[in-house]
């Protein structure tokens, strides 16, 4: 397949006004996040930046790493491998500076580049522009089931950039310095940013794979580029996990992921790594993105290579299996869709959607190569960051403001407890989704459990859930963990049960959140 150009021909004159479709991608998102109430979603939609905040605040606080558990009294002073580490100092960073807005920024920032880069990559490799921008933003409503202000959001830019360069050196498009030198560099840095940086190792290692099954099963004049392939990609492997162990945990960090991934009792507590379900709307773009993979090999019929077969099996089984994976599927099936589809949409006959197909694609490639105004994204961040920045510069408030949802966090409970704080002795139990949230607005109170489960272990996560879920030896447990309080939703079951035990009785109670004291 040629490639066609993406940008203007120099002889074309250019206005500096007009973005391209590219640009207009990524302003679209950015501000669709930042200037609606998705910006609340991206920091609100749970208490992970909480405690992912909360951490990287410690860490500049102390001028170190954590690596023992300093928030809960159920686990205290245990060794930690924090596996977001690079990521919290960020986010702490921008946090201190622009508060909650700063952090949906970020966030926002993130997710509009890797829908941009996904277009800029299909428009480079000589995809048709209306086939690459409806392609693009199905992948991009895919991803949005889970763009939201946590550390797995590096996790999707790497998981693009990675895949991106594979599949050029796979076809020829990047050299072998390249790749060894670009992908380790970004592994290192992956390792420090997100704990599935090990899919960095599955995408090397699919690619390896495939190269090798290709050399076996090719004709004697293709195996030694064959051979080439597979020995680079091999090496390439080696060097991206000594790449990932260049992080303050080591050897222990690969270990510590492996050993929670194998751990069925701590993968489906959290909702996002229970499998896929089909009755979830939000779900709907990744079924369109399936159903278009099944009809590509229904009615394109292509002779995918075994790397993209691969590919497809492997990521749609793990999205399957788990949906926090969803948004990776599209970003790394998307472009074998489109060199597949947009070959198809080439040579079909002329039908009446063709025709009208290709009359609009013509049209948007027309005004395409006009566009000149590439600075935009650049000239918007800094607005936006200088809005955010408005208190600091003149005083006053600031022009955008994010707080996070006091219908989801107990604000009122917290403000009775700072004002009443001798109605509560001994330890604390918590709601497990409200764990983050008093990490960071209630720090001198240390919690029973938090979001960060991976530091806890199996026995006392089944010790929590004994509780949580009311179960006969719940009070043993309180008191094997000197629990003097609790502080859970209106509607939990714990609490009609405290509420009939003599020996607690209510002291806060605004329609959201209960809180109970032990009277003796």
């Amino acid at each position: 397949m040629t490639d066609l150009p993406i940008d203007s021909p120099p002889s074309l004159r250019r206005y500096w006004w007009l973005p391209s479709i590219s640009v207009i991608i990524w302003l679209a998102f950015f501000s669709a996040l930042m200037l609606s109430p998705a910006r609340v979603k991206l920091v609100g939609s749970d208490a992970d930046p909480c405690w992912h905040w909360q951490q990287g605040n410690w860490m500049l606080q102390h001028r170190a790493v954590l690596h023992t558990e300093v928030f809960s009294h159920t686990r205290p002073g245990v060794p930690l491998v924090d596996l977001e580490w690079l990521s919290e100092v960020v986010m702490a960073l921008v946090g201190g500076v622009f508060g909650w807005s700063g952090i949906a920024l970020l966030a926002a920032a993130i997710c509009a580049t890797c829908v941009w880069l996904l277009h800029r990559q299909l428009l480079a490799e000589g995809n048709e522009l209306l086939l690459s921008t409806v392609l693009t933003l199905l992948a991009a409503g895919v991803c949005a089931t889970h763009w939201l202000a946590r550390p797995h959001m590096a996790t999707h830019l790497l998981v693009l950039v990675f895949a991106w360069q594979l599949r050029w050196f796979d076809r020829g498009r990047t050299t072998t310095r390249k790749l060894l030198v670009l992908l380790p560099l970004l592994m290192a840095l992956w390792a420090n940013l997100h704990g599935a940086f090990v899919f960095g190792y599955a995408l090397v290692g699919i690619y390896f794979a495939g190269a090798v099954a290709s050399w076996v099963c090719a004709t004697a004049e293709q195996r030694p580029a064959l051979r080439h392939r597979a020995v680079v990609l091999g090496v390439l492997v080696v060097a991206c996990v000594l790449a990932s162990l260049l992080n303050p945990n080591g050897w222990r960090l690969p270990v510590q992921v492996i050993r929670y991934m194998h751990s069925p009792l701590l993968m489906d507590f959290a909702q996002e790594f229970l499998p896929l379900s089909f009755h979830d709307q939000s779900m709907l773009p990744f079924m369109v993105e399936a159903a278009l993979t099944l009809l590509m090999l229904w009615i394109v019929r292509p002779r995918l290579s075994i790397t993209d077969a691969l590919l497809l099996i492997v990521w749609l089984g793990l999205s399957l299996r788990m949906a926090r994976n969803a948004p990776l599927f599209a970003l790394i099936a998307t472009p074998i869709l489109a060199e597949h589809w947009n070959a198809y949409l080439r040579t079909a006959s002329p039908s009446r959607f063709i025709r009208r197909y290709r009359s609009i694609s013509a049209n948007l490639i027309s005004i395409n190569q006009l566009a000149g105004a590439r600075a935009l994204p650049a000239l918007v961040m800094v607005a936006t960051i200088l809005v955010l920045a408005k208190p600091q510069l003149v005083g006053g408030q600031p022009l955008l403001r994010t707080e996070l949802p006091a219908d989801r966090f107990p604000d009122g409970a917290v403000e009775f407890l700072r004002q009443s704080p001798e109605v509560v002795r001994g330890k604390m139990f918590n709601d497990y989704m409200w764990g983050g949230y008093f990490i960071l607005v209630m720090p001198e109170q240390k919690v029973f459990i938090h979001p960060n489960i991976g530091v806890y272990g199996e026995e006392l996560v089944k010790e929590f859930v004994h509780v949580n879920n009311v179960q006969p030896d719940w009070e043993d447990i309180l008191k094997k963990y000197r629990v003097g309080w609790t502080i859970l939703p209106v509607k939990h079951p714990l609490n009609h049960l405290l509420e009939m035990n003599p020996h607690w009785t209510p002291v806060f109670s605004n329609g959201q959140a209960v809180i109970f004291s032990r009277t003796s």
